[in-house]
């Protein structure tokens, strides 16, 4: 049964970090919240690092399943460098799930299975039914069907595929980084090791088909004997590589998360700049709301870019000199250093 009467003061749509944190912190003000999901259930290609220096507890310390203190980063001819981390990794669809239950018990009405058609004045219509909304804020991913109805183009994006395999033996709290072309074109293999004995194991591309890569990775390396375990969870995905959208805030739509850009393009880390934007947004959307004035949205926009913009245009030109050096892995062994956020000289140039 479609809703229709109840005229809501926000509508979300996507139940990822972005939108979850946003719902939270409206329905917490006191404001009527809806969440629409496309999906039946929360599902990401991500490895789930999380840095410690985010600003937001998470939902439940039984999401973790590993420390990181370390990052290994490969270069073509396997040689290495070692940086130091403080993070952790999450059980992506736990860590979401409480996300969105979280977004639930401040208040929040979450509908699964309820993919967004069209915006239409005063709300939108999705499958099975129409909402009324004074404010709508895009939270549905790289593919957002939100920027679309906005006119938004589609954004440059990279696809991934990961499996979690058991039975192996990981580096202890640290996660390897392995770039090579043969393996990985335009983007690299990472383990993130979640237990004793398992890992996840993905890789993101910017062209081909990522699992045949993937494949090719855990049975034709010399690190192979070390994968060589069952593989328990195939999933596969898409994060956007184009940097932040030109305009985030479109009239009462608010655009959060991959929806609006924010995944590093090189790295492709997205969780933490997500949480972030969803603090921003909501908090943005209790002062516009408390106001009555739709015009306070406009803020949103001027605080991410001060936040994120910098640091997310420097990746974006670093994007674009990794794209050239993928024609050879000579070329990547000799300016991965200038190209990869834990070596000094990406922080040089």
């Amino acid at each position: 049964m479609g809703i229709s009467l109840m005229e809501h003061d926000v509508i979300v749509i996507g139940a990822g970090p972005a939108g979850s944190v946003t719902a939270a912190l409206v329905a917490q003000a006191g404001f009527c919240v809806l969440v629409l999901e496309k999906n039946n259930s929360c599902r990401s290609p991500c490895a789930g690092y999380i840095s410690n220096n985010i600003n937001m507890e998470i939902p439940d310390e039984s999401v973790v399943q590993s420390r990181i203190k370390k990052m290994r980063t490969y270069f073509p001819d396997l040689s290495f460098h070692d940086f130091e981390l403080n993070g952790f990794v999450v059980d992506r669809s736990s860590f979401d799930r409480g996300l969105s239950g979280k977004a639930k018990d401040e208040g929040a009405r979450i509908r699964w299975g309820s993919p967004l058609q069209e915006i239409v004045p005063g709300g939108v219509k999705f499958r099975d039914g129409m909402a009324q909304g004074k404010i709508i804020v895009g939270a549905d991913g790289v593919f957002s069907k939100t920027a679309s109805l906005c006119g938004f183009e589609k954004q440059k994006f990279a696809v991934c595929a990961q499996y979690h395999l058991k039975g192996i033996k990981p580096l202890s709290q640290t996660c390897e980084i392995f770039f090579n072309k043969e393996f990985a074109p335009g983007g690299y293999v990472w383990i993130y090791p979640t237990g004793n004995d398992s890992a996840k194991a993905g890789v993101g591309v910017t062209h081909g088909y990522p699992r045949a890569y993937l494949e090719k990775f855990i049975s034709g390396t010399p690190f192979s004997a070390r994968f060589d375990g069952r593989k328990t969870e195939y999933i596969a995905g898409a994060l956007p590589i184009g940097g932040l959208r030109e305009k985030l805030c479109c009239g009462n739509v608010l655009l959060v998360g991959d929806s609006a850009g924010m995944a590093d393009p090189v790295t492709g880390a997205g969780i933490n700049n997500a949480m972030l934007a969803g603090e921003i947004a909501g908090k943005t959307i209790v002062k516009a709301l408390e106001s009555n004035d739709m015009e306070i949205l406009s803020e949103y926009e001027t605080k991410i870019r001060r936040l994120l913009g910098k640091p997310i245009t420097r990746a974006l030109e670093k994007r674009k000199m990794l794209d050239v050096c993928y024609a050879s892995n000579e070329l990547l062994q000799e300016n991965l250093p200038e190209l990869w956020v834990t070596f000094r000289q990406y922080w040089e140039i």
